[in-house]
């Protein structure tokens, strides 16, 4: 029998360096990300940098689909690794793969029919539309790409082999920037340059992991299916927190552009796409770590180690306090140079940019502790909780807030509701949380 990596007997520095991968290759993952959006702003325009975040919403229902799969399965198939039913593993994590495979073939087809209208809902103008157009099509016929990536990912882990995730993400995230290189400044192909080098940069991660997954010597490796479709059900329910916190970013970043749009134009866009990059970074460190720690927590739980999962929390608590200080401090000392990165020349867009900025560094006190709790209710097969505090978070704090509060302070009432919504949401989720561990139905 194939041992798995995540039976070690793990302690503080071992647990760490076994999710320092995730954390990296998340990191960087968002890093090169970034890197469309600099070669836009830079060599393009600021119309068709602030198009980028036009169609976001609709990116991040794609990327939000992938992971849930990734993420609601990974926890399951992990617990049944711990438990050594490790056919079943198998058997579940195929089955998982084609679905999500059908579920692209349906969003590409949906998504090339309503293409217009899709993008005109979200806002965009008679400026952005073309950007926006010409951006949503290409990403739109690379999603299989994106699917794999984002369901790879996770199960990279459940294998024990978080590095093979590090490798994959890196060698995608400097394709891309070569790539951003080559089709934006020397072959001038505008924000379509953008869009090419990710898809194909997307394409080495997913094909990497059909080559690692169809090698059955493998801990966790692709099999002739036996359909159950009461595993899809339950992993898309146990992994639906991690669709609804897409979603909710969707919808925030829906909302944002549209009160940006009336209050200051497509320059006030540009500069919610800035925050947004950046926060894309930042919560990169903390999902990274989470996750990477994510499957030795539901392997313990299949295994019933109580005493293993109760160092961990401990543990995982203590580093995301610490990582929490390292993200505010770097952002208040950086947050200059960060924002003209993007704005370069444009004194407006810095300086609106800056303000926000500054703003929301102060949420990233906490988002770190709320990311940990909802990615350990999903680790515990809860995801039920954590995507109804996503629902909470989103529609009942942020929507109200961006809704209401720019009507009365303008600007800043965009820039300050989501510091606000971290900080009431984090006393539910502990609430919550610690209120199941004295019921002891996970530890």
């Amino acid at each position: 029998m194939i041992k798995n990596n995540l039976s070690k007997d793990f302690n503080t520095k071992t647990l760490f360096l076994f999710a320092l991968p995730t954390m990296v290759m998340m990191l960087f993952e968002s890093l090169y990300s970034i890197v469309d959006g600099i070669f836009v702003a830079r060599f393009v325009n600021i119309d068709a940098f602030a198009s980028i975040n036009i169609v976001m919403p609709a990116i991040l229902f794609f990327m939000g689909t992938g992971t849930m799969f990734g993420v609601g399965g990974s926890a399951i198939i992990a617990k049944k690794m711990g438990q050594k039913k490790h056919e079943e593993a198998n058997s579940d994590f195929s089955m998982i793969s084609i679905v999500l495979l059908v579920i692209s073939l349906i969003d590409i087809l949906i998504g090339s029919i309503f293409m217009n209208e899709i993008l005109d809902w979200l806002g965009a103008t008679e400026i952005l539309m073309p950007y926006a157009k010409s951006y949503f099509q290409i990403i739109l016929f690379g999603l299989l790409v994106f699917m794999g990536q984002f369901l790879f990912q996770s199960f990279f882990i459940v294998a024990g082999e978080p590095k093979m995730g590090l490798i994959a993400v890196l060698s995608a995230g400097f394709t891309n920037i070569i790539l951003d290189y080559i089709f934006i400044v020397w072959f001038d192909m505008g924000i379509e340059g953008a869009a090419y080098g990710t898809v194909i940069s997307s394409a080495i991660p997913t094909i990497m992991g059909i080559i690692f997954f169809l090698n059955p010597k493998k801990t966790l490796c692709f099999t002739i299916p036996k359909w159950n479709f009461k595993i899809i059900r339950q992993s898309s329910i146990n992994g639906s927190s991690a669709l609804v916190n897409f979603l909710a970013t969707g919808v925030i970043a829906f909302l944002f552009n549209h009160a940006m749009l009336r209050l200051l134009g497509e320059t006030g866009v540009a500069a919610a796409t800035i925050i947004a990059y950046m926060e894309y970074v930042f919560n990169s460190i903390f999902l990274g770590y989470c996750v990477g720690i994510a499957p030795v927590v539901s392997f313990n739980f299949g295994a019933q180690n109580r005493q293993r999962i109760e160092y961990i929390l401990k543990k995982g608590f203590i580093t995301i306090a610490i990582l929490s200080l390292l993200t505010v401090l770097a952002m208040l000392l950086f947050s200059s140079d960060i924002v003209k990165v993007f704005s370069q020349d444009n004194a407006a867009l810095y300086d609106i940019a800056l303000i926000g900025f500054i703003i929301f560094t102060f949420k990233y006190l906490l988002s770190g502790t709320n990311i940990l709790i909802s990615v350990l209710f999903t680790s515990f097969s809860k995801g039920k909780i954590s995507t109804v505090i996503a629902l909470i978070r989103t529609f009942g704090l942020i929507v109200p807030m961006v809704l209401i509060l720019p009507f009365y302070i303008g600007v800043y009432g965009v820039w300050i509701t989501m510091p606000i919504a971290e900080f009431v949401i984090v006393f539910v989720e502990l609430f919550l949380f610690n209120k199941i561990i004295k019921a002891r139905q996970i530890t």
